[in-house]
């Protein structure tokens, strides 16, 4: 079993993010579920989901220490960092969050996704760019599998798609071997 908290403000596709994770690993076979949360204000408020995956049965989608925490923005990791397990990870957009975690006992992958969605030429694409690194940096799914569940869906075709599907090739570019 692995479960992910991924944070973020309203509008930077958050629950997308969850949302596309939990469709690659449902198609790769895998039990999941996705639970979203947001504040009232929706664009510019809280917006956080988890993700639950396993081979077995799901008990709840609630999860009070995942394995993995996803932060977007400054305000996510003040919120947050102290939630991962013992020995799990976070993985900050770099290019929005120039804090880091006060705990020493999980492992910390930078990735800077608002960077690379700007030298893409599509800016609102971060959230597609660590969804890739995600995906690859905790094993989750393969990048087939990621792009596979994108055109199911997105709703718009041509550049959009085509933005999105680059946007998470670079994101799984950026996590090594």
């Amino acid at each position: 079993m692995h479960s992910l908290l991924i944070a973020g403000s309203g509008g930077q596709g958050i629950l997308f993010a969850g949302k596309l994770l939990a469709q690659a690993v449902m198609n790769e076979g895998r039990n999941v579920t996705w639970f979203p949360s947001y504040g009232a204000e929706v664009r510019g408020g809280t917006a956080n989901c988890t993700v639950v995956i396993s081979e077995g049965m799901i008990g709840s989608p609630v999860v009070r220490y995942p394995d993995t925490v996803v932060v977007m923005n400054e305000a996510s990791l003040g919120r947050f960092q102290e939630r991962p397990k013992k020995g799990g990870c976070v993985i900050l957009n770099s290019t929005m969050v120039k804090a880091r975690p006060g705990r020493g006992d999980m492992r910390v992958v930078e990735v800077p996704a608002g960077d690379i969605a700007m030298s893409l030429g599509a800016p609102l694409s971060a959230n597609m760019v660590i969804t890739g690194a995600v995906a690859r940096a905790e094993s989750l799914c393969t990048l087939e599998g990621l792009k596979k569940a994108l055109e199911e869906l997105s709703p718009k075709r041509g550049r959009v798609l085509e933005a999105n599907m680059t946007a998470l090739e670079k994101g799984w570019e950026c996590i090594g071997d």
